[in-house]
């Protein structure tokens, strides 16, 4: 067994030692001994996973609140329980249409950069959201983003590439606001579709 997985282990054993002590003395070397022979024989099936082991056997403070609250002792340090921060449903699906809009605001690279930057972070605020179930977070955005996207590129490989200036010309705006309203559409399902 490596020196760096037994420095693991009396580190874990060290946190819930420090967690549980509100736990009476004995309780909480019977929770120690415990622990402890628990990792053991998992390192013994498994050598080398050391962290997963740990991970597995949980996290020290969540082992000490429930020891405690098995003792009756569900006051003394609760375990606060981590809150992600909601955002707004509106928020993504208003970058997703500032940043369809954007690239055509003006002919500055910039622009391009900062509206890919837009789609990216709308895109990541979908996908983390729970405003949304994975069905309808992939429907919405395969309507607002990939379609768009793929329209682009078969566009730029197509006319753009070649250099048909007149056919650029002719139809830039038509493919833009086609664009668009595939944009329109998805941000508009994603919003129909949004858990209140």
């Amino acid at each position: 067994m490596k020196t760096d997985d037994n420095i693991l282990v009396r580190e874990y054993l060290a946190t819930v030692e420090r967690e549980s002590t509100a736990l009476p003395p004995a309780a909480r070397q019977e929770l120690i001994a415990d622990l402890s022979e628990h990792i053991e024989v998992a390192r013994a099936e498994r050598p080398g996973d050391v962290r997963a082991i740990l991970h597995e056997v949980g996290d020290p403070r969540t082992i000490a609140h429930t020891a405690l609250q098995e003792l009756g002792h569900a006051t003394a340090h609760p375990v606060p329980t981590p809150r992600r921060r909601r955002s707004p449903a509106w928020l993504p699906l208003l970058l997703l249409v500032i940043s369809c809009v954007l690239p055509y605001s003006g002919d500055h690279v910039l622009l391009n950069w900062v509206s890919v930057a837009m789609k990216i972070a709308a895109v990541v605020m979908v996908c983390r959201s729970d405003h949304w179930t994975t069905a309808r977070k992939w429907a919405g955005l395969a309507l607002a983003t990939l379609l768009p996207i793929t329209m682009n590129v078969i566009w730029y490989l197509t006319v753009v590439a070649p250099g048909n200036d007149a056919v650029v010309d002719t139809w830039r705006w038509p493919a833009a606001f086609a664009g668009l309203l595939l944009t329109l559409a998805g941000v508009g399902w994603l919003w129909r579709t949004r858990v209140r």
